[in-house]
Order: C-alpha cells, then sequence, then structure tokens
C-alpha cells in the first residue's frame, strides 16, 4: 500500500473511530474494541478482549519478531463525556474542514489508536519482521481509573514487554515519562445556625476559600525539580453550604497536584497541612485525605526501538526540546508499577486539545506520526 492510501485509510480510520461513542463514564468500550478487532482481521492481524466487565473490554494483538522480548503499542479506546451544548459542531460527526479532523477523541486519542493500527497492520501486510515482538493494547477506562490498562498488565499478555509506548498527544515529540498525579481533598467543618444570625454558627466555606487562595500561590512558589518541572496545581472542586440561608457548616475543596518527582509529595501534604490550619480559627476544624497518589514516571531511552524512534523524530521535525516527562498521566501508571518496564510518551496532536470542545486534530498531525512510526519500525 502506498504512503497516500496509508494516510487516507488512517484518517478514514480516525473518522469511524470518533463516530461510535466510547465516552466514559459509561465507557461502553465493547462497541468501538469490536470494531478494531474486526479492522484488524481484515488486514491479517488477529487480536483478542480483554474484559474489564461487563460491556467493556480492552484490546490485545500480537506481531512475532525475531528475538525475545517486546515492545508493546498502547493507546484507549474511551474519552470524556462531551458537553454537547458547548460545541458548534457534533462531536460525533468527525467532520473535516481546512485540514483538520474535529470530533470527541480526535486528539485524545483516537488518532493516536488509528496511527497504532495502520502501524501493526503495516508490519503484516508488507512482511515485516520486528527484532522484537510488536504487542498493540488498547485499552478500556483510561479516562476514568486506568483500570482497562491494569487488568492488561495482570493478564500476563505482556509479561516480557521491555519497552511501553503511549500514544498520547505530545506533537510528534518523545517523552521519556510522566508527571505524578495526586489528588487531596481538604475538609473544613464549621458550625450550621441560621442565617439571620450568622454570628451564632461558624462558616466554614470562609476559611476554605482563604485556605484556595493561599495554597494555590504556595504551590505557585514552590521550587522545581532538578530538571526544572514545577509541580503544578487545580483547585478542580469547591463544594460548601447547603442553602443560602444556612450558615454553612461543611465544604470541600479538591486538589489536583502533579508532581514532577518522589519528594515532592510529602512536601505538597506538609504545605496543605500548614495552611489548612493557619485558615481554621474561630473554632473552624481541618482536616484533610489523599483521595489517590500515582508517583512521577522517569525512564532511560537506551532500549533500541527508544532509539529509533527518537532518530525517526529527528529526520522528520528536527531536535529535540528538552522534554523529560508529560505533564500530565497516562495508562502507564496501572502497567508500569506491575512490570517495571520503562515508557515513552508519543503521539500526534496536541494536549491543549484533549477535554476541549470542538476537539481537532491536524491531518498534518496523523500523516507525520504514521511516517514517524513507519520509520521507527524498519530502524528497530
Amino acid at each position: 500500500m502506498q504512503h497516500s492510501d496509508r494516510l487516507q485509510d488512517a484518517i478514514e480510520l480516525t473518522q469511524a473511530l470518533i463516530r461510535i461513542p466510547s465516552a466514559n463514564p459509561p465507557g461502553n468500550e465493547q462497541e468501538i474494541a469490536s470494531f478494531v478487532r474486526n479492522w484488524l482481521l481484515k488486514r491479517g492481524v488477529r487480536s483478542q478482549f480483554v474484559e474489564l466487565e461487563p460491556g467493556r473490554s480492552s484490546l490485545i494483538a500480537r506481531i512475532p519478531g525475531s528475538e525475545t522480548g517486546s515492545v508493546v503499542l498502547c493507546g484507549h479506546l474511551d474519552t470524556v463525556v462531551a458537553d454537547e451544548d458547548a460545541w458548534s459542531i457534533p462531536p460525533f460527526e468527525a467532520r473535516i474542514e481546512n485540514g483538520r479532523l474535529a470530533g470527541l477523541g480526535a486528539a485524545d486519542m483516537k488518532s493516536g489508536v488509528a496511527v497504532l493500527m495502520q502501524a501493526v497492520a503495516w508490519l503484516v501486510q508488507e512482511h515485516v519482521t520486528p527484532s522484537q515482538d510488536i504487542v498493540l493494547a488498547l485499552t478500556a477506562d483510561e479516562e476514568w481509573g486506568y483500570r482497562g490498562a491494569k487488568t492488561i498488565a495482570e493478564s500476563g499478555f505482556i509479561d516480557d514487554a521491555e519497552l511501553l509506548l503511549i500514544a498520547e498527544p505530545t506533537e510528534g515529540r518523545v517523552h521519556a515519562g510522566q508527571k505524578g498525579e495526586l489528588w487531596i481533598e481538604a475538609s473544613f467543618a464549621g458550625k450550621a445556625a441560621h442565617g439571620s444570625m450568622p454570628e451564632m454558627g461558624i462558616s466554614s466555606i470562609l476559611p476554605a476559600a482563604k485556605f484556595a487562595l493561599e495554597v494555590q500561590q504556595a504551590i505557585d512558589l514552590l521550587q522545581a525539580s532538578s530538571a526544572g518541572d514545577k509541580i503544578s496545581i487545580n483547585i478542580g472542586r469547591f463544594d460548601g453550604g447547603q442553602q443560602v440561608n444556612i450558615v454553612p457548616d461543611r465544604t470541600r475543596v479538591q486538589l489536583d497536584l502533579r508532581v514532577a518527582e518522589p519528594a515532592h509529595y510529602e512536601i505538597v501534604v506538609q504545605t496543605i497541612q500548614r495552611i489548612g490550619k493557619s485558615c481554621t480559627t474561630n473554632g473552624c476544624r481541618f482536616s484533610h485525605r489523599v483521595i489517590s497518589y500515582h508517583p512521577p514516571i522517569l525512564c532511560a531511552l537506551d532500549h533500541p526501538f527508544a532509539t529509533a524512534l527518537r532518530n525517526a523524530v529527528l529526520a522528520e521535525i528536527g531536535p529535540e526540546r528538552q522534554l523529560p516527562m508529560t505533564p500530565y498521566s497516562t495508562d502507564a501508571v496501572s502497567i508500569v508499577p506491575l512490570l517495571n518496564v520503562p515508557v515513552l510518551i508519543w503521539g500526534p496532536g496536541s494536549i491543549a486539545q484533549a477535554h476541549q470542545p470542538n476537539e481537532y486534530i491536524e491531518l498534518a498531525a496523523i500523516e507525520q506520526a504514521l511516517g514517524m512510526l513507519t520509520r521507527a519500525l524498519v530502524g528497530f
């Protein structure tokens, strides 16, 4: 198949994937996983489901190599839920205009999945034997809990993995790891009273608001890691009070922090404790809990496939900037701790498009990624 035909196939495949709803929650990835399985089978690639729960499956396929070990090409089949009122185009139409393909999951990451699928199909159709097995792993539940990746890691299907490539959008640049994901809930407990007599109660909202402002400022001032990666903070939820005429006795603030090295965990927790306690005056009580934590991942780039991919990037788009980690989390959080395998994050499109109304991918980005991955597989 000529390059132009493969590119058109990849674009049409991305459109087909977008048109299959797989928003999570609820997920329902079985439909899109079945489509992928049939598409691969028509091109000589056998695959199998790895069930997460009824109606939700991941999928895995393996292309034999000449030596032991494997390289896992990983992507996720689910998307976030679209606020359709915020979209100016139908999110499942997969419309192409002005060199862009728009739709829910276009960048995050159905275009990346399409490129991976095209790559493994090309290996089979062109009778290319890679140095090691190439495993395609497409997961359910990445956008909610990384549980599909966990079931694959526990299944035994990728126990021989020596490298994990996750095709999240990186604008075609190679990242050797990702920041850690730390979610914390801060709680403030006051005393309810009638809204006409606020002096009889203890407001939990006022100290919570003071906390939110001060913790944002404090985290922004923390020093970066040795590689220059800073801790980021997003105050994702602020929930307090029952109704307007009651002094609010309970307020919760949920924080999404991305940490660049393991030592940042204690620094962040201590900062939150210190500020939380300083904000609880006049009888208000403060507590906190860690909702979830996935440590940061940073890996060496010494595997032959990593070298081949970096050479492909160099040939296609020039020298790489210093991008050691992605600011976001991926399925690696469920695979790397179990298998102790290094991870690369690389794929078409920009993470700035992820979770956005009118999400899109440049057609040129699909073409570029397809060329780079093919070149890397040949070099490998």
